[in-house]
């Protein structure tokens, strides 16, 4: 009885703004769920901006630049990927990826739409590169219709991918 007293006289003393944020309640409650659920979902190790450019060993200096966006959900891979060539042959910055992880490797097809219609443009297989300095990754081509992408690179994670929503890429 006393609980329901204090309730009314909360709503009586607060009026508009406490009806106001009990209609925000459920959709506040809604986007809390999806961030904690693509928290829980996203794969860390794998997800991020990747790229081999900046490399200052001249040892590894690569002759094509790669920049690669991943992101891992569950066993989900999808993202984009861009490379000098790529970008100098058609007038896009970077192309769609999407794929599956098999055990400790992703399986990614580079694709794009022209004219309206899905065309293959690459296959990878990327693993992850034991390192104690920093996140690497070897992205292997076993496949492609031109020669824009380098038949196997070392990548550097650079940052929080550009897939998420900022404030869900800064959470996790």
């Amino acid at each position: 009885m006393t609980g329901l007293a204090v309730v009314i006289s909360w709503i009586l003393l607060n009026g508009v703004s406490a009806l106001s944020n009990a209609e925000k309640l459920p959709s506040a409650a809604s986007r809390f769920y999806t961030k904690v659920s693509t928290w829980y979902h996203t794969d860390q190790e794998w997800t991020g901006k990747w790229t081999n450019e900046g490399d200052i060993d001249a040892r590894f200096q690569p002759d094509i630049f790669v920049d690669l966006d991943l992101l891992v959900l569950d066993n989900s891979v999808q993202g984009t990927i861009g490379s000098g060539p790529q970008r100098d042959a058609i007038p896009l910055q970077f192309v769609l990826v999407e794929g599956v992880v098999i055990g400790d490797t992703l399986d990614v097809l580079a694709f794009d739409y022209f004219q309206g219609v899905p065309k293959r443009i690459a296959t990878f297989k990327i693993t992850r590169i034991e390192s104690d300095v920093s996140d690497q990754i070897k992205v292997v081509t076993t496949w492609q219709s031109q020669p824009w992408f380098p038949k196997e690179t070392t990548l550097w994670r650079t940052g929080d991918t550009d897939l998420l929503p900022k404030e869900q890429a800064n959470d996790s």
